[in-house]
């Protein structure tokens, strides 16, 4: 992701949001069989029930995963690119903040970019979360040698801070 990010001047603000994304951040958290997941999205999830899961964990980044929004986007360019990120970022970091953190795991976001679309030539992007937990493996095993798509790791602990420096009266 590092390359990805290098030359790319992003705008990370609550606004960057899409409306039916802020409306799942809205919506709030749930704790369901021990299972950290955003509300809205739970509400409709029809796939495997969690006891089909190998983890929690994975259970988790399957209940909360959703392709970023793009329809409104050029099909390639910088500004597609651009605008992914600033809404998946956008969109990550709220959550992220919305997240309970009492618990005793922490809740993760993750990002990622790829190549999709009909002939895999669209830039696509995916935002999830999981919690990371003790004696379970994480949801990426190796963040550093991870090489099928571009991919970021957000905590709760930088969410704050990627959405100060990017506000307007920062002056980023």
């Amino acid at each position: 992701m590092s390359d990805v990010l290098d030359g790319v001047e992003l705008c990370v603000r609550e606004e960057c949001v899409p409306d039916q994304f802020r409306a799942v951040v809205q919506g709030g958290w749930t704790v369901e069989n021990g299972a950290h997941v955003l509300t809205a999205l739970y509400s409709n999830y029809s796939g495997a029930v969690q006891s089909e899961f190998g983890d929690v964990v994975h259970f988790e980044a399957t209940v909360n995963g959703r392709g970023m929004m793009d329809y409104d986007l050029p099909d390639s360019g910088p500004e597609r690119l651009k605008s992914l990120l600033d809404r998946s970022l956008a969109y990550a970091c709220t959550a992220l903040l919305a997240a309970p953190v009492s618990g005793p795991w922490p809740v993760l976001g993750y990002i990622s970019l790829s190549e999709g679309g009909i002939d895999d030539n669209l830039l696509t992007a995916h935002v999830t979360f999981c919690t990371r937990r003790v004696g379970l493996p994480p949801f990426v095993q190796d963040m550093d040698s991870y090489t099928h798509e571009a991919l970021m790791e957000i905590s709760q602990r930088d969410a704050p801070a990627m959405l100060a420096r990017n506000s307007p009266s920062s002056g980023f």
